[in-house]
């Protein structure tokens, strides 16, 4: 009877942990390194670019060049718009799996924890995979919605790899007649 209790009670322990680790990461800082910055004080906008590199707990964002702006409070970067070829993203759920996208634009919403991608846009997780022109990824809810493009016609593309399986072992016998 312990060792049951010992059991469900570590398996609540580590469940509350896995929850906590990807909600962490909307409370931690965001953190923007590049090679060059510029910030336009008088409009509240910030130009980084030269390999930029944007983290936020396990959330990160590779670019070419990204655009930060205040939002309604104006005191502090809200939207996040990054260019790339392509700009890149990456963040671990709260299972421990990963999330990859990327896009020719990568716009992160930071007060609506939403992520945008345009243009050449896919995102993968696990085996899985969706490309699209316009990829929207509710980070809280984990959610994902994708459009193809009405210009080019192009539409959206799901690809979901089957499960690998172990390679089951023949008998000796098997392989004998195989090889004959």
């Amino acid at each position: 009877m312990l060792k049951r209790f010992l059991i469900l009670a570590s398996l609540a322990v580590v469940s509350q942990m896995a929850a906590a680790q990807g909600e962490a990461d909307f409370k931690k800082p965001i953190e923007v390194n590049a090679g060059h910055e510029h910030f336009d004080i008088k409009n509240n906008k910030l130009l980084l670019t030269d390999n930029v590199i944007v983290t936020q707990g396990s959330m990160r964002i590779e670019a070419d060049r990204l655009e930060a702006t205040g939002g309604e409070s104006k005191d502090q970067a809200d939207t996040f718009i990054a260019h790339g070829r392509p700009a890149v993203y990456t963040q671990l759920l709260e299972d421990g799996s990963e999330i990859s996208a990327q896009a020719d634009q990568i716009t992160y919403f930071q007060s609506q924890g939403r992520i945008e991608l345009q243009g050449n846009a896919q995102i993968t997780q696990g085996s899985s995979l969706s490309r699209g022109d316009t990829i929207v990824y509710d980070l809280a809810n984990q959610h994902v919605s994708a459009r193809g493009s009405k210009e080019s016609g192009e539409r959206v593309t799901t690809i979901f790899n089957p499960n690998k399986q172990p390679e089951k072992e023949q008998p000796e016998d098997d392989q004998q007649q195989q090889e004959q």
